[in-house]
């Protein structure tokens, strides 16, 4: 589950310990980028977002630490997708999990 490891560093490993992700460097950003697309097209309509609606590279957001919230949320929408909603495939996230997941985290 990659966004699993995203969220939660050495979520797989049996030997370290999980740790909150880090902010990153200017330096790591730049290597992140270099080995992924700068940005997303969208070939149709997604959501709100109309056909040909160009995202730039996400990398940049992860300039600033995420909040214990966020993190709290992340680990609601994982745990509800992996426990309560059994849907296949595991590692997609859907709105049926982030809606209750977002309240919950926020009390």
């Amino acid at each position: 589950m990659s966004w699993a490891n995203y969220l939660f560093q050495g979520l797989g490993e049996k030997s370290s310990l999980v740790s909150q992700l880090a902010a990153s460097t200017d330096a790591e950003i730049a290597t992140r980028i270099s080995k992924s697309v700068t940005s997303y097209t969208t070939e149709s309509n997604e959501d709100t977002f109309k056909p040909d609606t160009v995202f730039d590279s996400f990398h940049h957001q992860t300039k600033t630490p995420i909040s214990d919230k966020a993190l709290l949320a992340g680990f609601l929408m994982l745990w509800l997708k992996r426990c309560i909603v059994r849907i296949l495939p595991h590692e997609v996230i859907i709105t049926d999990v982030v809606y209750p997941a977002v309240p919950l985290a926020h009390g």
